[in-house]
């Protein structure tokens, strides 16, 4: 019989740390769309694209809204929701929803949690220092915001702005991608901006 696990014991977070280990990995610490030369661009259109496209979810019930001009592309993880990015390569959006077994996580339980985001970013040896994550507040759900470099396949370095929100019993990811790092300052407010649409209903 399936239990949740307690926020609170100490057995019951190693075993959630491990599961979580292994689903959780597509996101961490690579690339989460193809390089430019992979991306297709969007159709011809004779008219201007949209100022911002909102991707709903009704499966998991979790909505965000991207830049028009960004490309969609089909993720390689059913667990990922959506994925698009900038026709360039520069600028990307990921969002993951997975069950988590965590009893509901509040601001007040948010701590318990933190070695547990902590770990699941330190297990890829390609993301460089991890900096003291921020709590956030998401359209109400707690989680942690990590902002990290972290070194591509073809030796260069990207960042990433790595949102852990907890709703219920699953886990969202929303990882934002600046390639190269140096990019990131620029994108900083499309990303602020894109982060800031996220709603935790699809509706």
């Amino acid at each position: 019989m399936n239990r949740k696990w307690l926020v609170g014991g100490v057995a019951a977070f190693l075993a959630l740390a491990a599961v979580l280990s292994l689903v959780v990995g597509g996101v961490i610490g690579r690339s989460i769309v193809p390089s430019p030369a992979e991306t297709q661009p969007p159709a011809a259109e004779t008219s201007e694209p949209p100022r911002s496209v909102r991707f709903k979810d009704t499966l998991t019930d979790v909505s965000i809204e991207y830049p028009g001009t960004w490309v969609r592309r089909m993720p390689e993880d059913q667990a990922v929701r959506v994925v698009a990015g900038s026709p360039d390569g520069a600028a990307a959006v990921s969002v993951s929803v997975r069950k988590s077994d965590l009893e509901t996580v509040t601001p007040g339980t948010l701590a318990i949690v933190r070695p547990l985001t902590d770990d699941l970013l330190r297990e890829d040896d390609r993301i460089g220092t991890l900096p003291e994550p921020e709590a956030v507040i998401s359209d109400g759900l707690p989680g942690y915001r990590y902002t990290y470099t972290y070194r591509d396949d073809d030796g260069g370095q990207g960042a990433h702005i790595h949102y852990f929100l907890f709703k219920a019993d699953r886990l969202i990811q929303i990882v934002l991608q600046a390639v190269p790092a140096t990019k990131l300052a620029e994108l900083q407010p499309t990303f602020d901006e894109v982060a800031g649409s996220f709603r935790k209903g699809a509706g």
